[in-house]
Formats: C-alpha cells, sequence, structure tokens
C-alpha cells in the first residue's frame, strides 16, 4: 500500500513537471519571451536570493511584461532545439514589491494566461486551468497504468501506440480527454491495454452517404465484423447497412434529445456490443484490430487536445479526396519509393436524418498494413522524454547498439541517418513533381523496422492532411472534373510551407533530435550535421521550394499551440485560424561557432607581437567575475557614453552579460596591449541578431563590435587590436564573411573597419541607432594584410617581420 501512495506520489509530480515543461516551451516559441541566464548576480540582490536557492548554474529568464515580474525556470537539459527539460521549483523576482516567490503549475498557469490575453476573463482563465487540470490527472493515471506494465518490449504496432507516457509534448492539454470519466478512460484510452467490442446500428440506405473507391465498399467492409443477430432479421433487412460505432459514442448519441425520435422512426436500429474486439491507437478515436485488414475512424465528442474530434463531413471529403487524388499516382511513385507508403482512406459514411448529419456515425475506413508480428514505432514514442527511471527511447538505442554490436552513438548516428534518407527524398518529390504535403508530425508518421531494429519503411496516416498546393490547381484540372472533392484539398503555397515546417522541421525532426540527445547518448549537433548534409544533397540534386525552405530560412514556422489553447480556437474546425509563431532555423546550427559564440575557459588563448608598435596582443573570454566593475568604468567614460550607451547601473549592466554569455547569439572577450586590458570585443551570430533583419543574412555571417577603452593614442593601439580581432574570427571555419554597423556618428569606427577592408553597403535605421552597414571577406582582409593569411589562434606570441 505504501508502495503504492508513493507511486502515485512520483507520478503526480511527474504529471506536472511534463505540464510545466511543455508550457514553458510552449511560451519560449511562441512570445520569445525566454533567455538563458547563467550563474547568481553578485549586484541585482533580490534575483540573487532567487538564484542562490535554486541551487541551478544555467536558468531560462522569462519576462513576464502583463505580469511585472521575471520568471526563473531552472534548466536541467538544454537542448539546441526549443525541447529543453526543466528543473523545480520555478521562482519568480518582483522587482516591483520587492518579493520573490516560488511558482507552482498553479501560478505559473494563470501567469501565462496573462501574458497571452489581451483581455482578461476569469472564465477564460477557468476553462484554460480545468483543462489544464484534466490534463495533468490523466497523465498521472495513464503513467500509473504503463508503469504496471508487465509484459516485455515487442515493438508492435499496438504497443507503440499504447505507450506515450506524455502525450503530446507541443500541445499544453497533453493528455486532455473531457468527456471521458475516469473509469470511461480506463475502458477506452489507449494506455490501459483494453479490447472493447464495437456497438452496432442498423441504418436505412436512405440515411447513408458513402464514398468509396472502385471495388470497395463500406456496407462489405462493416458487414465482415460482426453479423446481424437472427432477433433483427426482417423483410426488407437487405436495405439496411449494419454500422459500427465506438461504444463511448453510441453512450453520447442515446444520451441526446434527438435520439428518441430517431430510433423511433425505425431508420436506425440499435443493436448493441457485437463481434471482435478492437483496440484505441494513439488518437483514441482509431480503432485497430490485428485480425482486420482496416482500422475505423470514429467521432467521438471528448475534448482531446484543442478540439473536440468529431469527422466533420468536411473530414470524410477531404478523406475519400485524397484516396482518390492517391489511387491514380500511387503505383507510379511507389515504383520509385518503395520504402514510403501513404496509407488511404479509401471509404467514409456519413448518415443523415431528416437532412441533418448525425456526426456520431461519421466514419473513416483506414488501410492497415500491421500484423501482430510486425516491428512498428509511432515516432512520438522517440519524442516523449519520459521523466522516469526507464526511458524507453534509451534503451532502444541501447538495444539497437547491442543488436549492431556497435556504440550506442554510432547506434544513434546509423539509425538517424537511415530514417531521414527514408524519409526527405519521397517527401520532397511529393512536393516536387506532385505539388503535395502530408502532415508528417510525430503522431502521423510509423516506421516499420527491420530485424535489425533499424527503420525499413515509412508510413504516414490521416488522410485529411494529405494537401496540394494551391499552384498545382491548374494541373490537376481534370482530376477535379473527375473527382470535385479534391478541390478541398488545395491550399495556398506559403501556408503550406508552414505548415510543412511545424510538422516536419519541428514536430518530426527538432522534437526527434532533443529526445535523442537527452538520452544523454549523443550530442545534438552531430545529428544536426546529418539532417544538414542530407537537406543539402537533396536540394543539390532536387532543388524545390521545401529544401530551399528547410535549409534557407532565417526562421522555420511553429503552431502558436498555447496560444490557440489559451484563446480556445478549434483547430479541428477552422484549421486557418491557427497561428504560426517563428523559430530560428536549427539547420542553421550547421555553421554554429563553438569557439566564437561558446568559448571554453577564461584564459588567454590568443598572442601575437606587432614589432611596428612594439606591443603584445592577447585575447581571452571576458572573466564577469572580475572584469564587470572594470567594464563598467569603461563603458562610463565620456567617449563611450555618446555611441555605446552602455552606462547604465553596475546590476543592469551585469544582467546584460549574464543573459549574454550563455546565449547563442554573441560572446564578450577582452583584448590587452602588452597584458593591460585595452579593448572589449563582441562576436556575434548576425542571423541571430537584429542585424539580420536588414539585409539576407547568411548563417555564416558573424559580427563584431568594438570598444577601445583608452584615450592616450600611445594606448590606443587600434590597428593591432582590430587585426587579432578579425584574424581570430576568419581563423573559424563556419565564417563565410563579416559584418559590422557601427554607427553613422563614429566615424573612427568606420576609418578604422576601412582599414582592416571592411567596406559599407548601406545606411540602415536600427532602433538604437543609424548604422553604416558593412561587409568584410577574407580576401579583403588579406589584400591589406597579406602577411596575416597563415595567422594561427595560438597563445605562442606570434611574431610578424
Amino acid at each position: 500500500m505504501e508502495k503504492t501512495l508513493i507511486q502515485k506520489s512520483k507520478t503526480g509530480e511527474s504529471a506536472k513537471k511534463i505540464t510545466a515543461r511543455v508550457v514553458l516551451n510552449g511560451m519560449l516559441r511562441e512570445l520569445g519571451n525566454g533567455k538563458f541566464y547563467q550563474g547568481v548576480p553578485k549586484h541585482d540582490l533580490l534575483t540573487a536570493q532567487a538564484l542562490e536557492k535554486s541551487k541551478y548554474p544555467l536558468h531560462m529568464r522569462f519576462e513576464m511584461k502583463k505580469n511585472g515580474i521575471f520568471l526563473f525556470a531552472p534548466i536541467s537539459y538544454r537542448s539546441k532545439t526549443t525541447f529543453h527539460e526543466y528543473g523545480f521549483p520555478i521562482w519568480a523576482v518582483d522587482h516591483n514589491n520587492n518579493e520573490i516567490f516560488e511558482v507552482h503549475l498553479e501560478e505559473l498557469i494563470e501567469m501565462i494566461y496573462i501574458e497571452f490575453c489581451d483581455t482578461f476573463t476569469e472564465e477564460g482563465l477557468d476553462r484554460f486551468t480545468q483543462r489544464i487540470k484534466s490534463s495533468v490527472r490523466n497523465l498521472q493515471i495513464t503513467s500509473e497504468a504503463i508503469s504496471e506494465r508487465q509484459h516485455p518490449i515487442s515493438y508492435s504496432f499496438l504497443e507503440s501506440e499504447q505507450i506515450l507516457p506524455a502525450g503530446h509534448n507541443l500541445h499544453p492539454f497533453t493528455k486532455s480527454r473531457m468527456g471521458f470519466s475516469e473509469e470511461e478512460q480506463k475502458l477506452y484510452a489507449p494506455e490501459f491495454e483494453n479490447g472493447f467490442q464495437l456497438d452496432y446500428f442498423l441504418i436505412h440506405k436512405d440515411c447513408i452517404s458513402e464514398q468509396s473507391l472502385s471495388g470497395i465498399s463500406a456496407k462489405e467492409i462493416f458487414a465482415t465484423l460482426a453479423s446481424v443477430p437472427e432477433e433483427y432479421y426482417f423483410d426488407n433487412i437487405a436495405d439496411y447497412y449494419i454500422v459500427p460505432c465506438h461504444p463511448w459514442e453510441a453512450k453520447y448519441l442515446m444520451s441526446t434529445e434527438e435520439y428518441p425520435e430517431i430510433i423511433g422512426s425505425g431508420l436506425v436500429i440499435h443493436i448493441g456490443k457485437l463481434g471482435e474486439e478492437f483496440y484505441a491507437t494513439s488518437s483514441i478515436r482509431t480503432l485497430y484490430s490485428p485480425q482486420f485488414n482496416w482500422m475505423l475512424k470514429f467521432s467521438l465528442h471528448v475534448l482531446m487536445t484543442g478540439s473536440v474530434r468529431t469527422n466533420s463531413l468536411k473530414d470524410l471529403r477531404r478523406g475519400y479526396a485524397s484516396s482518390a487524388w492517391w489511387n491514380d499516382r500511387k503505383t507510379l511513385f511507389e515504383k520509385t519509393f518503395p520504402d514510403f507508403k501513404l496509407l488511404s482512406e479509401p471509404s467514409t459514411i456519413s448518415v443523415f436524418f431528416k437532412k441533418e448529419n448525425i456526426d456520431s456515425f461519421n466514419i473513416l475506413v483506414r488501410e492497415n498494413p500491421f500484423s501482430s508480428q510486425d516491428k512498428v514505432l509511432l515516432l512520438a514514442r522517440l519524442c516523449q522524454d519520459e521523466s522516469t527511471d526507464h526511458n524507453f527511447t534509451t534503451d532502444f538505442f541501447k538495444n539497437l547498439a547491442e543488436t549492431l554490436q556497435t556504440s550506442p552513438e554510432q547506434a544513434i548516428l546509423t539509425w538517424f541517418k537511415r530514417y531521414s534518407q527514408l524519409l526527405l527524398p519521397p517527401l520532397n518529390t511529393l512536393f516536387k513533381e506532385f505539388g503535395m504535403a502530408p502532415e508528417v508530425h510525430q503522431q502521423n508518421l510509423l516506421i516499420q523496422l527491420n530485424d535489425e531494429l533499424l527503420p525499413q519503411t515509412i508510413y504516414v496516416r490521416d488522410g485529411q492532411g494529405y494537401l496540394l498546393k494551391e499552384s498545382y490547381k491548374e494541373k490537376y484540372k481534370k482530376a477535379i472534373e473527375e473527382c470535385p472533392e479534391i478541390e478541398d484539398l488545395f491550399i495556398r503555397d506559403e501556408r503550406l510551407l508552414d505548415i510543412i515546417s511545424h510538422h516536419l522541421l519541428v514536430s518530426n525532426f527538432a522534437a526527434l533530435i532533443s529526445s535523442l540527445g537527452k538520452t544523454g547518448l549523443i550530442e545534438e549537433q552531430k545529428l544536426i550535421h546529418i539532417l544538414y548534409d542530407e537537406f543539402s544533397s537533396l536540394h543539390q540534386s532536387e532543388p524545390s521550394d521545401l529544401t530551399d525552405y528547410a535549409l534557407h530560412q532565417r526562421y522555420w514556422a511553429v503552431k502558436s499551440n498555447l496560444q490557440s489553447a489559451i484563446l480556445d480556437v478549434d483547430g479541428g474546425i477552422n484549421a486557418s485560424s491557427i497561428s504560426y509563431a517563428k523559430v530560428p532555423n536549427l539547420l542553421h546550427r550547421y555553421f554554429f561557432s563553438q569557439q566564437l559564440i561558446h568559448p571554453q575557459g577564461k584564459e588567454v588563448f590568443f598572442k601575437r607581437y606587432f614589432p611596428k608598435e612594439d606591443v603584445t596582443i592577447s585575447m581571452r573570454p571576458i572573466d564577469l567575475e572580475n572584469d564587470l566593475e572594470m567594464l563598467h568604468e569603461w563603458f562610463n567614460r565620456e567617449h563611450a557614453v555618446k555611441i555605446w550607451q552602455m552606462n547604465w547601473p553596475i546590476d543592469e549592466l551585469e544582467t546584460y552579460y549574464r543573459l549574454m554569455l550563455p546565449s547563442d547569439e554573441a560572446h564578450s572577450y577582452i583584448i590587452a596591449s602588452n597584458d593591460e586590458p585595452s579593448c572589449n570585443i563582441e562576436v556575434y551570430w548576425a542571423c541571430r541578431d537584429i542585424v539580420g533583419d536588414y539585409y539576407e543574412v547568411l548563417p555564416t555571417d558573424y559580427g563584431t563590435h568594438q570598444f577601445i577603452a583608452p584615450t592616450d593614442p600611445k594606448k590606443k593601439y587600434v590597428s593591432p587590436s582590430t587585426q587579432s580581432m578579425v584574424d581570430y574570427v576568419f581563423a573559424q571555419p563556419e565564417v563565410g564573411k563579416m559584418v559590422g554597423e557601427g554607427s553613422v556618428d563614429s566615424l573612427a569606427s568606420m576609418m578604422n573597419k576601412a582599414h582592416v577592408g571592411f567596406k559599407v553597403d548601406k545606411v540602415i535605421e536600427m532602433p538604437h541607432k543609424k548604422a553604416n552597414l558593412n561587409f568584410c571577406y577574407r580576401e579583403w582582409y588579406w589584400e591589406k594584410f597579406p602577411q596575416n593569411k597563415n595567422i594561427q589562434i595560438t597563445t605562442n606570441i606570434i611574431k610578424n617581420e
């Protein structure tokens, strides 16, 4: 009993932590109000008080403007993506009221609601809170059920669908199932592994609308599921379909005001539960039987994630239309890509009574290629980020390593490369040649494994999400004439790229890379390099808007699921109402210079002697604990105030550096002349800097800011300092060109840049200054200083004659 109570307490806390992680990462993506914060400050005593209690070296600081506070969430795992892991508790720092306090999930939810809403309403907050609480409770009880599983892992399709302990990692209502009681959830939710019979009705053919491809009949499919009991035989039984219904939905239908009239008409006759048992897949409403060649996607009047999950007539039309469209192209496509399968929904039925649709009977019939013997992984299974002692993803890749007789790291690299190569070329061909894009997010993508547990075949499901580019409508004019429903599949090209970005680049690859990194078996950067190489190779051989977007778009689009949840936007009813946020392009990290932006240590790493000036220039990363007072004094010097405008109070300057140093945007360095500190430089990654808004920035662009502290001309050593700075930046292989945006008010700065080869491109109006946008390539610099071409970054003093 005591062990059970401890387990329930653990799963309860885990459920809250999973939810907090999802909403914090959602806020980070959608509001962009979070920045990494390093260490404990010396001069901001209130923040120091909170962070000393936290004991984590790195936090995400969220600026909650509408709440008037800062939130500090401890970082327990820092991802290259926006899927971070957080420690607890979270701390709030309220400078206005001079207080700090722990933030529990209930307070966090209210704060986030306030931050997103232009107009606060108690009703809206209560609705959002209740859905979060429902999701947390469901996370707890389903996690308890999963933890009690006794049988060994089999990698079957059904097992993969049933074991998703963390749910949907891109939606705040990760396990929301409002409409189910706790007992009903135990009967019908996949985590509880229960099979159940379907509920059957006899429905007159005049009430039924069926759309099926040639050779396929919903009536015949349903007839194979169950036989009509003898007591229901009557003279015109041939005029009736036997129609299944999800048993929960049948009960719901019977509770409606319309049901007595429907059943009293004799056009709809309730039989009850019959036939073989079916099992819920991860969507809950799509049911599976290993003995049956079809899966059935039912309507459920249950609120899951952000929508009541009923099949609309539009869903049925789209499912049928995508099957009709694909049926004419499938054979040709699969000759080239035999290991990529789009699952069709070739038959749908809907039921009408007095010309009104009874959506409880709206059914999509989907192909079922999976037997109980097949090894199949739902991608979401690898992206769960479980907060338990036994992490499936870790265990899976350790098992794979044993099978392949290699290291876990190499096993992951092999698996990930195979997966990318199976997925990307067919998707690119679909988009480029066919103008089509399926929604390949982690809940829709299934990976069939070979005997070695390596990816063998990719399956994609959910035909309503097989979308066509608007620009291809003329190409499919004949197809539309033959099947007018195909017109429902078209969507604006630009919008379709946003949808692909969310599903393929964020929900699929970014989430997977993060989850693999969290195993501790591999660094995310190595996976990013593989993915970049695959996209780059594809772009060279088969360039498309998709490959161009993935490689070159500065930001990737991601659905604003948190905002939609807070504002109660139902994307199931109106997908066009969903807004999109943007996250930095993950593939640009291929060109991220770890040395420039995240240098290790605080010691001098570069020395160079300049005989003409008789000066030795040395360079080291900033040591904030020891350099802050010096920098504060420098920036308050008269010549610094006008141009740099960083003459802030010391606590503000400290905050500036504690946010900059752990960021992916910039780093600060100290240059010394003959061992006397004389210059501060900042190196920044232009694609993450505001300057990238003013030109077509490349991920290989890196910029610098340079502040010369001395005013005595004999101690400035401007040229040696600048040359050393440029040498250091150009020594990094990730750098293509250097960029600068010195103030137009600083003629000396521009002359100094011109001295080493920079050329002004144009004048730009930035929020804080009017600036000369200027660039420099290695060749331009070496034309000025050919002797610097072979400079090595070393602590050995380099002498140039």
